[in-house]
């Protein structure tokens, strides 16, 4: 049988939310919910930080044999305009939640031919059964005072990985 595997916006140590198929919203508080309260604002000057969202594989069905080569990768092309970055970083484990800064890599620079080794750190051989699996994406907008106003589009994230 054919593997099951959601992607987890994780709120501590132990557990997440299925965001499978669905959306993120970078906030200036730390929650999950996703509506238009505590939007991040254009600073007057500088970088604002949204806080922290951890991303994590899930296999709620285990596969026939094991699941390898976990990835994560955007299209390469950021639609949010000039002024907004997303940075990301990969961890082992959970890490508290943050709007400080996490100095992390261009999350449009990763890309299907260039991806995210999302399982470099965590379960480097494969994963045979179910419950989390893999390395911990992190992610963290970036909001520079030379932003535009408005509402952005949506962006994708891409994750992968091979079954047998």
């Amino acid at each position: 049988m054919a593997a099951t595997v959601q992607i987890h916006e994780m709120t501590s140590n132990t557990e997440g939310g299925d965001k499978t198929s669905g959306t993120v919203r970078f906030k200036s508080a730390d929650e999950t919910t996703v509506d238009s309260t505590n939007r991040l604002q254009i600073p007057g000057s500088g970088e604002d930080f949204s806080y922290t969202k951890q991303l994590k594989a899930y296999i709620s069905v285990a596969p026939d044999t094991d699941l390898t080569n976990l990835e994560a990768y955007s299209d390469g092309a950021s639609g949010f305009g000039t002024g907004v970055a997303v940075e990301y970083d990969t961890q082992q484990t959970f890490q508290s939640q943050t709007d400080a800064d996490i100095a992390g890599t261009n999350l449009f620079t990763k890309t299907a031919g260039a991806p995210i080794d999302m399982d470099a750190i965590n379960d480097t051989d494969g994963k045979t059964d179910t419950g989390y699996y893999g390395d911990i994406l992190r992610l963290q907008m970036v909001i520079q005072d030379t932003a535009s106003p408005g509402t952005l589009t949506a962006e994708t994230l891409t994750f992968s990985y091979d079954e047998t």
